[in-house]
């Protein structure tokens, strides 16, 4: 018996799965680097643009962030999108050092709840099932 949670999503060809991979890398790369600072200076430091970025063969192109540089940015330095969209605020304890602080959509959340879902219905889960998540 087939289960799916999304079909179109979950038996999309390898050819339609790379072209949304690579629309939705490049849409983001843009955002990026129009709208977080501190993410733009680390693309101008490696020279590289939105332009340098075709595809998901490009991803070694771009620079990656750290723990360090989470928390250099704190507590807004990342945020992609004016706070007052964030409707989810998740933070470390700051225990080792300055806390890590993580910000949420209402678009972020609903993409997370659709991932889980789709996770759950591969391993079998089905609207009957009772999932705790603690």
């Amino acid at each position: 018996m087939e289960i799916y949670y999304q079909r179109d999503i979950e038996c999309m060809s390898r050819e339609d799965m790379v072209a949304l991979q690579n629309e939705r890398l490049l849409n983001q790369v843009n955002h990026v680097y129009n709208n977080v600072q501190y993410y733009k200076k680390m693309m101008d430091e490696k020279g590289v643009t939105p332009n340098d970025i075709k595809s998901i063969e490009d991803l070694s192109k771009l620079p990656f962030l750290n723990k360090e540089d989470l928390r250099i940015a704190y507590p807004y330095g990342l945020l992609a999108v004016p706070l007052e969209d964030a409707v989810r605020i998740q933070s470390t304890s700051g225990t080792t050092g300055t806390r890590v602080v993580s910000f949420y959509t209402q678009h972020d959340i609903d993409l997370w709840d659709d991932c889980c879902a789709r996770a759950l219905a591969a391993a079998g889960g089905n609207n009957s099932d009772v999932v705790q998540v603690a």
